[in-house]
């Protein structure tokens, strides 16, 4: 036993135990309760904003300033076909309400009235009976509250593709299917590339809770990143 405790001594003394000279403890390096002079714990690093079906095949030089590629608009003229993805316009309803624009699909569209019936993409896979879309996720928009979606992304770059720093816009908010005013931060020539090869808008949302009003930049594909309606 005396042998066993001088044997402890000699291993304190040479730094080599936990807790001795190094002072390093490891539930403190886990983030545990240890006590000492332990290792602070790793700060939280929120998980990246999922935007499904994000990436936008790239389109050539010469094709770069056609419509729906980037920030090209769509023709006014231009009848969008069944299952075009777009950013459609909710009527706010009570006086002084907001509207809100939600992320949709195009099922029909009715010339004599000229307004588009879409299907909410947050309906899922619910549906009605024989397969049919569940009538509260289906909505009648007239169709200058339709707006379709880039379905192209530009090689090159000009004031006419993509929108400059500081423009106003509808912008998908990150983990959502809704489209709310923000502002361009950065635009897609002046950001690099995501890990999918594709350039994507730096956005701020408008934030009260903010003291500029506006949240800290975040990263939006230029997919959900349209002109803002006047």
């Amino acid at each position: 036993q005396q042998q066993q405790q001088q044997e402890e001594e000699e291993e304190q003394a040479s730094g080599l135990s936990f807790g001795g000279a190094f002072g390093f403890d490891p539930f403190a390096a886990c983030g545990g309760g240890g006590g000492g002079g332990g290792f602070a714990p790793a700060p939280f690093v929120p998980p990246p904003h999922v935007y499904p079906d994000a990436a936008l095949p790239l389109a050539s030089r010469e094709e770069s300033h056609r419509p729906l590629c980037g920030a090209v608009p769509q023709p006014a003229d231009m009848v969008l076909v069944e299952k075009t993805k777009v950013a459609a316009r909710m009527s706010g309803g009570l006086k002084g309400q907001a509207d809100e624009w939600i992320l949709a699909v195009v099922q029909r569209y009715n010339a004599s009235t000229q307004k588009y019936v879409v299907l909410d993409v947050d309906a899922g896979d619910e549906g009605g009976l024989m397969g049919a879309p569940a009538a509260s996720k289906q909505h009648t928009v007239p169709a200058k509250y339709v707006i379709a979606l880039p379905t192209s992304e530009p090689t090159a770059y000009s004031h006419y593709n993509e929108f400059k720093a500081g423009s106003s816009v509808l912008a998908l908010y990150p983990d959502t299917t809704c489209f709310y005013k923000a502002y361009v931060a950065t635009p897609p020539s002046q950001s690099n590339p995501n890990p999918s090869h594709r350039r994507d808008y730096m956005i701020e949302f408008e934030d009260e809770n903010e003291v500029t009003g506006r949240s800290e930049p975040m990263r939006v594909p230029q997919k959900y990143t349209l002109r803002l309606p006047m």
